[in-house]
């Protein structure tokens, strides 16, 4: 027997086991398909939207006949916000210490990386793993909303300045998916 059949004899067996830890099979959690999931949580068409992107890049089964509980979704959708927050502060990091922006707006970057982007990151970050590593909701709800008020906290400091760039943009986008992962996390009747 080659490498390359065993090594695809190993996924074969793996794989139910990876996917049935992936959808967090929580007691009381909702089964649902990703489309169905993403239409019940997006209160506009850009949510819905981002919704479908998200499953999509996160490789989820998008067939109406597959369910995987709700669970799964949530945890797909912070890790991309965990991720794109991740991004952002990197960018808005590498503002700091440009010295073609104004002392006032470096100040403003300083203070969305270290007052606004790590705390909401770290926070999403560990609901995130509570979640990978148990059915633990505690907290969810209130570590989406404050990543989302940090995020405004960071985007007003950057508007006061009237600054809008590429980070600009990246900070709606956070917010965007922060607001998925919130609305996905109340599918799961906590």
């Amino acid at each position: 027997m080659t490498t390359t059949t065993k090594i695809s004899l190993l996924l074969l067996v793996l794989a139910p086991l990876l996917m049935a830890a992936a959808g967090k099979d929580c007691p009381g959690v909702p089964w649902l398909g990703a489309v169905a999931a993403c239409r019940k949580a997006s209160g506009t068409k850009l949510i819905y939207n981002l919704c479908i992107s998200t499953m999509r890049d996160y490789e989820v089964n998008m067939s109406p006949s597959h369910r995987e509980a709700v669970t799964a979704y949530v945890i797909n959708a912070l890790e991309a916000a965990t991720n794109s927050y991740e991004e952002t502060g990197v960018a808005a990091s590498n503002q700091i210490d440009n010295t073609s922006l104004s002392h006032q707006a470096r100040d403003a970057f300083q203070a969305c990386v270290g007052d606004d982007y790590l705390p909401a990151e770290h926070s999403l970050d560990h609901i995130d793993d509570a979640l990978r590593s148990g059915c633990d909701f505690a907290g969810l709800t209130d570590a989406c909303m404050s990543g989302m008020m940090s995020l405004e906290r960071c985007r007003d400091r950057l508007m006061s300045l009237q600054y809008s760039d590429s980070v600009y943009s990246m900070i709606l986008v956070d917010r965007q998916r922060v607001s998925l992962a919130y609305s996905l996390s109340k599918l799961l009747g906590i």
